[in-house]
């Protein structure tokens, strides 16, 4: 999804969601996807005394009356587990730690670093370069205090102050002298304008400089005892943080070289590397960035700058609650890790969960025979939305989005009430930048079986995508499922094997690896049958150490947000983020169709048979279907084509040979033309005016024998499990899937 941008800077109070709050029963695994026999550990957390632990297999997930229902089924070979209940606690925000630069501290110390500080006045003391004794107490730091005024702060409070506050998003050195004699305070503006104090000094008292141990970079105070392990965090740039006794360096970090992201490299030659908390942002400009590059391999001095933010969270860190091991035998498929509330948990005064899934793919084992159809399960998309909160922060019915009243679920109650859960890529810092890292070790309330998506108040991504489970299950066809996660890691061989593979509805995140794995499946006689809408859209990485942190930069798409100048290569993987389709890959090319809008009303169009449809060569495609209409019906917005929308386009890459064989009836003017696709700002432009604004079903064959099906829309899946599969679209899809299933195996 891709909504409407609001400034980087401007910041709004959280929108309030109503009702009361909710208690607590939530969790996570380590990973998205595990084989047979492979342990799953969970981390949970809960106000109940006493959980139930065990795992059940997903197979619907709509509680909507008009379909079959949720349904699960048991797994006895997992035997249940009986686990206390506790609440576990979660570190936000991103900061350095760096052991021990300081453990002699005889002689004058000197701290310096340069700042671009997003949000000096934050009503807080903010620690730029802190040191600290081994319990984490402070010992001196230099700072901001809740003006923004650069201080030197001890245990005993400010030792030394400058006489004006920083400006936010501007350039300054700061620099403390301090022994026990007495302080000294030196701020520099590195890009001046007329009226700014250059080179102030101020002189303090002095500070003893005992027991000290560790050294933190964007934040005041390191572990205390207190639940809180970190205080004092830093929002904004640093650059070049150095520590010097005497005039002696003792450690200057090289923000400059990303190569690990966990890892902060010392340049003085005393390795005293520092460890990165919660991934703050790398490869971000310096002070010297004069705007002549924009990658930070061409002059990476020009890109020594780490920027923090107090809620970075990639890790939520829980200790492991419980361990289940899968069954060697067990199907591959969609299962969950199951926490229900036992007998007494619940003060019956509040409202509350009994039970959690945690979502997780089960793949075949890697000696394991390979059914000839796979579903690639989207998890790159669950985790760029993983906590999405445009909800609290944008009103959608005054923006004329939506036709509907937003009707907020638990989740979005749950995730509203518990902040530090962290955000997705579609959200904005407390400082206003873009979030351009998400993870899925932490809980996610919006990768649930039974999600309702707010904007829709149906369900989307995982809830949507087992509609095709249910499909499948009440076809009797045998399928693997793999994740993205999965593609990402092991390449084309991970469609080793598969005849046809099966996108979710909305495969929007992929890394170049993904999208090469899936166009040699296809080259080789593979076929693919893209079943969604707003696919293969944005350049997407995952940490090469930490593949759970993915990372995306957004710029010329439809965005909620965008990268600053200069910033828009990634820093996992040095490549150029933004749209995958201005780097000469669009989804056209690889699927016949591409993203072309998005509304929600809920008025979701069928669509119409083209005229090339009726041709015999495609009479397989309908076989059984009269109905010129398909999909006039469906459990997301009541109707086939909706949500996000792609066509075909030969303009933008779709190959020739692309038979178009439906397109959407006419949208309303709750859907757009997307950005990319406007020139200038002119009337027209909406689904009532722009025969651009629509969804195109398309069918390209390949050379080598294998075929591309796309359906160009998030809502078609929902239209599968109505009148109990009994339907013109579910006939079609199986048709299709049929069809792919009989070709000849594709080459090895």
């Amino acid at each position: 999804m891709a909504l409407p941008r609001r400034s980087q800077r401007e910041k709004e109070p959280a929108r309030s969601l109503g009702g009361d709050s909710v208690h607590l029963l939530t969790g996570y695994t380590g990973r998205l996807s595990y084989v047979p026999g492979e342990t799953v550990e969970v981390r949970m957390s809960t106000d109940a005394p006493d959980i139930t632990v065990d795992v059940v297999r997903l197979m619907h997930g709509d509680v909507n009356p008009a379909g079959p229902g949720f349904q699960t089924d048991d797994v006895p070979s997992v035997s249940a587990q009986h686990v206390p209940g506790r609440l576990q606690f979660i570190e936000t925000g991103s900061y350095m730690r760096a052991s021990a630069p300081l453990s002699d501290t005889s002689g004058r110390l000197e701290l310096e670093a340069t700042v671009w500080p997003t949000t000096p006045r934050a009503e807080r003391t903010q620690g730029v370069l802190s040191v600290i004794d081994i319990a984490g107490r402070l010992v001196v730091a230099l700072g901001l205090d809740h003006a923004g005024i650069p201080v030197i702060v001890t245990p005993g409070g400010t030792a030394a102050a400058a006489g004006w506050p920083l400006l936010e998003r501007r350039w300054y050195r700061l620099t403390a002298s301090i022994d026990a004699d007495g302080c000294a305070l030196t701020v520099s503006a590195l890009d001046p304008l007329p009226g700014d104090q250059d080179g102030t000094a101020t002189v303090g008292h002095g500070v003893p400089l005992q027991h000290s141990s560790d050294v933190l970079v964007a934040a005041l105070t390191g572990p205390s005892g207190t639940p809180r392990r970190v205080s004092g965090l830093y929002n904004g740039k640093v650059e070049a943080p150095t520590v010097r006794r005497g005039g002696e360096v003792l450690a200057r970090w090289a923000f400059e070289a990303p190569s690990d992201h966990a890892t902060a490299v010392d340049s003085s030659g005393r390795d005293h590397h520092g460890e990165l908390i919660n991934t703050p942002a790398r490869a971000m400009t310096g002070h010297r960035w004069n705007g002549d590059v924009d990658d930070f391999h061409t002059a990476p001095e020009q890109y020594a700058a780490i920027h923090f933010h107090d809620d970075d969270l990639t890790d939520a860190g829980w200790e492991v609650d419980a361990e289940l091991q899968l069954p060697d035998d067990l199907d591959s498929g969609i299962y969950a890790i199951r926490l229900r509330r036992r007998a007494g948990g619940v003060p019956a005064e509040l409202p509350a969960p009994e039970v959690d899934h945690i979502p997780f793919a089960v793949r075949p084992a890697p000696d394991a025979t390979r059914n000839r159809l796979a579903f690639l399960v989207p998890t790159f998309t669950y985790v760029a939305y993983a906590n999405e909160r445009l909800l609290h922060r944008l009103d959608y019915e005054a923006a004329g989005i939506t036709d509907h009243a937003i009707e907020p679920g638990f989740h979005d109650r749950l995730l509203a009430d518990h902040p530090e859960f962290g955000s997705s890529l579609y959200d904005h810092h407390s400082d206003g930048s873009g979030v351009c890292y998400s993870s899925h070790l932490r809980p996610v309330p919006n990768l649930r079986p039974d999600y309702r998506m707010w904007l829709q108040n149906a369900p989307r991504h995982l809830s949507a995508d087992l509609y095709l489970i249910a499909f499948l299950e009440h076809l009797g066809t045998h399928y693997d499922v793999l994740t993205d996660h999965d593609l990402n890691a092991d390449g084309a061989s991970a469609l080793d094997g598969y005849q046809v593979v099966l996108t979710g509805s909305h495969p929007e995140y992929h890394s170049a690896r993904m999208l090469d794995a899936i166009q040699d499946h296809v080259d080789a006689g593979g076929s693919l049958m893209y079943l969604g809408g707003n696919g293969f859209y944005w350049v997407t990485s995952a940490d090469p150490q930490r593949p759970h942190i993915l990372e995306v930069r957004r710029s010329s798409g439809v965005r909620t947000w965008e990268v600053e100048p200069g910033e828009h290569h990634h820093s996992t993987s040095g490549e150029r983020g933004g749209l995958w389709r201005w780097r000469g890959r669009s989804p056209n090319k690889l699927v016949g169709i591409g993203m072309c809008s998005q509304g929600w009303d809920e008025s979701a169009p069928p669509f119409i048979r083209t005229e090339l449809s009726y041709d015999p060569h495609y009479a397989w495609v309908f076989d059984g279907i009269p109905e010129r209409e398909l999909g006039d019906f469906g459990l997301i917005m009541n109707g086939a084509s909706g949500d996000e929308l792609d066509r075909f386009d030969v303009a933008l890459g779709s190959p020739p040979n692309t038979a178009v064989l439906a397109t959407s009836a006419q949208h309303s003017n709750y859907y757009q033309l997307a950005v990319e696709d406007v020139l200038m700002l002119v009337p027209g432009l909406g689904g009532a005016d722009s025969d651009q604004v629509r969804s195109d079903m398309v069918l390209v064959e390949h050379a080598g024998g294998g075929a591309v099906f796309s359906v160009g829309s998030i809502c078609f899946t929902g239209c599968l499990p109505c009148n109990r599969f009994d339907n013109n679209i579910a006939r079609l899809t199986h048709n299709v899937l049929s069809n792919f299933l009989d070709r000849a195996p594709k080459s090895s």
